[in-house]
């Protein structure tokens, strides 16, 4: 997780808040791992160990729409020596559909 993040004082943290970065105390040891969702009890618990800033991650941008077709169009140049919908080469078959599913963000079929 590399997203950016602010720093926001405790008391304007909330639960659900998502940690930018690792959450060290003064003498360097790890309070919480980057990533972590607070939780009410956390939050309280961080304020009993004095902490007063917690880097708080950024959403990013929503990403943008996927272009189903642009996506064939690669698939079909990197899929080039297989015919789409061929069947001669089962593994291949196999293979293009979990790409295809992963690129296009599609629940993979088993």
């Amino acid at each position: 997780m590399n997203g950016a993040y602010q720093l926001t004082p405790l008391q304007d943290a909330s639960p659900g808040m998502v940690l930018g970065e690792v959450l060290r105390d003064e003498k360097g040891n790890v309070l919480l791992a980057q990533g972590v969702v607070l939780t009410e009890g956390m939050l309280a618990s961080l304020a009993r160990h004095g902490v007063e800033i917690l880097p708080i991650l950024v959403a990013s941008p929503a990403a943008p729409p996927i272009d189903a077709a642009r996506v064939q169009e690669r698939l079909d140049h990197v899929f080039r020596k297989h015919e789409r919908g061929s069947n001669d080469d089962w593994a291949t078959t196999i293979l293009r559909q979990y790409v295809e599913d992963f690129r296009l963000q599609r629940e993979v079929q088993r």
